[in-house]
Parts: structure tokens; sequence; C-alpha cells
């Protein structure tokens, strides 16, 4: 097919993101004007770095005021705390404290961009909390070696793992020796969002919706989805990428992103399969062959067959200055459930993609892989309470009303409706399939793209330069730029060994 078609949406310019659902994005807490209960203190967030919630003096060593063993709870490291989610934190143990004399939940919030050093100060000086959470997989790296093995427990409280997905229990084996350092909560998993009007101007059925259906009697995987994405590039003459007169310097309509993937191959290439930079020894840098495959395609994709915007082109204000799909001007992204939050601009200004759908991602050699977001809740192994702290926390993991707070999917199939009816509202005028995201919860990347690698920090600056040179430079040879990661890697881990 070579369409002739319309040029570009007319957008927002100035755009203004709202901020991002849970751990996609995390801001310092504003003032609370929540009222103090008994149960702690509430301190208002300034420009210093200082806790949002502080608990009330008490001896941990004693019984709390209800009887029972104290357990503290550390917010700030994920999602948590904004100040729309205090008040809930806070009702849930007022709840919790009251309903039972066994355990004594001690609250403490803190603002997230000084969470992760409080609490490595706490560690350091003896006082560590025993419960953290929410918090996401980066997040868990922070603090891999100092997190207790659940398995025990899941197992002694007779915790039901069943009720999740298949593909979530084994999730959270994240820690040393593939210890469980977390069970299912909030969720946001991948699936491919389209811009219905974009497909119907092109007269193209939309993708598939569920899992083994055809495209146009092809198999749904990532050379089919690369064919409809060059029918859906248009240029500013209404050619198509297809077309032999398609004008790739003056694109105005792309077909294919992943948008807001942190700059991180790992996330790109997990469509063709889920992969580590790192060995199974935790000290080998690896280059896996899915990693080739899927940054080869994207690189393509961006430069030889343009259905893929480059780094320009992505932050222009075609494609509203990032946020690509917002624009109207990208027919379908690869993103996750917390997008939601941001497919209308923010107010006043008007929603330009008026009718969106979600469909299955595609396969890739025969596999589905949709990367999966998802925020726990961990135990430090310096818990003098472990049996009490997993009680607290178990009960934490089940709380709907905390889920509703923090805008998540819930790993758990009896309290994810609320949040549908939740999301539903928000787009009235769209008729949304849960069926596409409930059936993505069974593929996730397994490593994780955000798993622990040595000296993570450093590692990940490592893999962006990589993914930021392909995405603003055209001619990269990307097998010798991953075999010079591969290198640069390898120095990190094996420094990171030495200082360890």
């Amino acid at each position: 097919m070579h369409g002739i078609r319309s040029g570009p949406r007319s957008l927002f310019s100035g755009l203004a993101i709202v901020a991002m659902v849970a751990t996609a994005c995390n801001s310092s807490v504003s003032p609370s004007s929540s009222s103090a209960p008994a149960a702690s203190t509430v301190a208002v967030a300034s420009a210093t770095p200082a806790p949002a919630i502080t608990p009330a003096p008490i001896d941990t060593d004693q019984p709390g005021p209800n009887g029972g063993v104290v357990i503290r709870w550390f917010v700030g490291l994920g999602a948590g705390g904004q100040p729309q989610q205090f008040a809930a934190e806070q009702a849930f143990v007022d709840k919790y404290n009251s309903s039972q004399k066994d355990v004594y939940i001690s609250l403490e919030i803190y603002n997230n961009n000084v969470a992760a050093n409080i609490l490595k100060t706490q560690i350091a000086a003896g006082n560590a909390p025993d419960i953290i959470g929410p918090v996401g997989v980066e997040g868990l790296n922070l603090f891999r070696d100092q997190l207790l093995d659940l398995k025990p427990l899941i197992a002694s409280s007779a915790f039901d793992m069943t009720k999740f997905d298949p593909g979530l229990r084994t999730f959270f084996d994240l820690g040393e020796n593939g210890a469980t350092i977390g069970v299912p909560f909030a969720t946001y998993p991948s699936f491919l969002w389209y811009n219905k009007a974009l497909f119907d101007e092109a007269k193209l059925p939309l993708p598939p919706t569920k899992v083994g259906e055809q495209y146009q009697g092809k198999t749904w995987d990532m050379a089919a989805l690369r064919e409809l994405a060059m029918k859906l590039t248009v240029d500013k003459n209404g050619n198509d990428a297809t077309s032999p007169g398609f004008d790739a310097s003056n694109i105005v309509q792309w077909g294919f992103d992943m948008q807001w993937a942190d700059n991180s191959p790992l996330a790109e290439s997990s469509l063709f399969g889920a992969s580590s930079f790192v060995g199974t020894d935790n000290k080998t840098a690896q280059i896996s062959d899915a990693m080739r495959a899927g940054e080869k395609w994207f690189n393509d994709g961006v430069w030889k067959d343009h259905f893929i915007p480059n780094a320009n082109q992505i932050n222009s204000d075609l494609l509203a200055k990032g946020n690509e799909f917002q624009s109207g001007n990208l027919a379908m992204d690869e993103t996750h459930s917390w997008y939601s939050c941001c497919v209308n601009p923010a107010p006043p200004a008007k929603p330009i993609v008026k009718d969106f759908g979600w469909a299955i991602t595609p396969s890739y050699n025969g596999k589905i892989t949709a990367k999966l977001h998802a925020d726990t809740f961990s135990l430090l192994k310096s818990t003098k309470h472990p049996d009490a702290a997993f009680k607290a926390l178990a009960t934490l993991a089940s709380s709907g009303e905390l889920l509703a707070a923090y805008g998540a999917f819930p790993a758990d199939p009896a309290l994810q409706g609320a949040f549908f009816d939740t999301v539903n509202a928000q787009y009235p005028n769209v008729k949304l399939n849960w069926d596409v995201p409930k059936a993505m919860l069974a593929y996730p990347d397994v490593p994780n793209h955000q798993a622990w690698v040595p000296d993570y920090a450093k590692s990940k600056a490592a893999w962006q330069k990589f993914q930021n040179n392909y995405r603003t430079t055209s001619g990269v040879d990307i097998d010798a730029q991953l075999d010079a990661l591969k290198q640069t890697l390898q120095g990190i881990f094996d420094a990171a060994s030495t200082s360890g």
C-alpha cells in the first residue's frame, strides 16, 4: 500500500506533562495539610531534605501502643511520597494498628530525592527500618545485599502466591542467589497503544487484541509490526514509508516507538527477548543475541526504514517535545499501563488523541516478551522480628486502598476491577480493553530490564550513552558499538568487584 494522507495534527505547544504514576516518575513531596493522627506527627516538607511524616518517638524494643511488636515502615524509595498519598498510608496504618494487637506499624515517609541516602545512613548506623516500599526494581538494586529472602516466610505463613499470574510469582526473585525480595503488589504491564484515528485514515485493520491472533493473515510478530509501522509513517506530502516517493527528510507522522524507555537498550530489545548485561556469575559482561537483534531492528527503524523517530524528531513540536503518543503523530507506542496518566495534555489544553486502543505486544521467534515495571514491599535482613514484619508486609501487599492511592494495576486479580473503573472514568469516550494488559502480565521480561548489575548507576550511564549515540547519529555500527559497550561494562564490573 502506498498511501497519500493528510499532514500532522495540531498540537499544544509548551506541553506540561503531568506527573507519571508511581515508579514512572517520583517528585519531592510538597506541604501536606493532613491532620496529625495520634500514631504519628506530620511535618511540612520544605526545600531542605526533611521527612514528610516522621514517627512519634517510640522504643522499638518495647510493645507499641496496641501491645504489638513495633515494625517500622519506610516509604519514599518509589511511590508513596506524594502528598495526595499520605492520607491513604496513614489511614491504612491506623486501621491496621487498631484491628489487631500483634503488630504495631510505625510509619515514616521521606522525600523521594533523599530517601535512599537516609536509608543508607540508617542501615550504617544500625537503625534500619523493617519494611521498605513500595519500591521498584531499580530501587531494590540499591539495597540488594541488605534484603531478606522471603521464601521461608511465604511458606511458613501460607501466603497465597497462587492467586497471581504465574509470570509474576517468581518476578521478585531478584536478590542475591535468587532470593525472593518481594511479593507481587503493584504492576505496570506494557503493551501496544495505538491511535485509532490514524489506522482509520490509512484504512488499516487494528492490531490484534488476543494472544495468537494474526494480523492480515500473518503472524503478529516484529516483522509484521515493522511492515505495519512503515504504512503508518507519512511525509508532508502524504506518502507513506512504503512508497517510492516517500520523503524521509520531511516526516510528519511516525509508525512506532517505545516511548519513555529511559534510554535503555535492555528495555528496547526486550521485545526480542529478555536479557541482562551480566552473566550468571554476576561478574562477566555479556551482550545477548536478543540485544543485538533488537538494537539492529530499532537502528534500522530510525535510519533506514524511518518509521521510528530519531532523538531530534522526538524532541520536536511534532512529537510534543517527547510525549510522542500524546502529540497525535505517533501511530503505535509500546509502553506501560502508567501511561494512562499522560495521553491527554494538562488542562486547559484539549486532548489530541481522542480515540486510542490497546493491542498485544508482538512476538519474536514465537515468543512474546512484554517488559514489566512493578513495585513491591521488602524486608531488611536486620529486622529483629521477621515473622511480625512479614505479617504486616502481607497486609500492605493486599491493600486495595493503597493500590488506588498509588494508581497501580493490581497484581491480585480480585483487586483489579476498582482500578479499571478509575481509569475508565478518565477516558469516558474510549472503550478500553482490559483483557490486553491482563494478558501481557503473563509475559514479563525475566531477567527484568532494570535488574541488578554491578555498580548499577555507572553501568546504566554507559548503556544510556550507547542508546543516545544511535538515536542521534546515523550510520552507527551496532555490533561494534555493543562490543565496545561490553568492554566498558566489564571494566565497571571489575572495578565494582575490587572495591566490594
